[in-house]
């Protein structure tokens, strides 16, 4: 199957808070590119849906905020957030993150 994704993905490991329609959670950010992200989490997540979150990002002063994403799949205890609306802040901290530190 060929890869579908514009932005490619880093392995990661950062604490996140989100809410998915009404449910709220924590999880652990496993992968991560500038369009979204893998989160592992023991919250029950609906198949379809849209989210907020609030990612903690080395080297981030602040949390970096995903104002609304949309939830692209879902499995046990993993699922698949695309960010759609987020602050061109936001996204320089994400980038900066994944091409400085992570790149190394």
């Amino acid at each position: 199957m060929p890869e579908l994704r514009r932005q490619p993905r880093f392995q990661v490991n950062c604490p996140v808070s989100f809410v998915v329609e009404d449910e709220a959670g924590v999880g652990v950010i496993y992968n991560l590119s500038e369009e979204g992200c893998a989160i592992e989490s023991d919250v029950n997540v609906p198949q379809e849906g849209y989210a907020s979150a609030s990612l903690t990002i080395p080297g981030a002063s602040d949390p970096v905020v995903v104002d609304l994403a949309r939830v692209r799949w879902v499995t046990r205890h993993e699922f698949g957030l695309e960010f759609r609306i987020i602050s061109q802040a936001a996204r320089k901290h994400i980038r900066r993150y994944l091409l400085l530190d992570q790149a190394a």
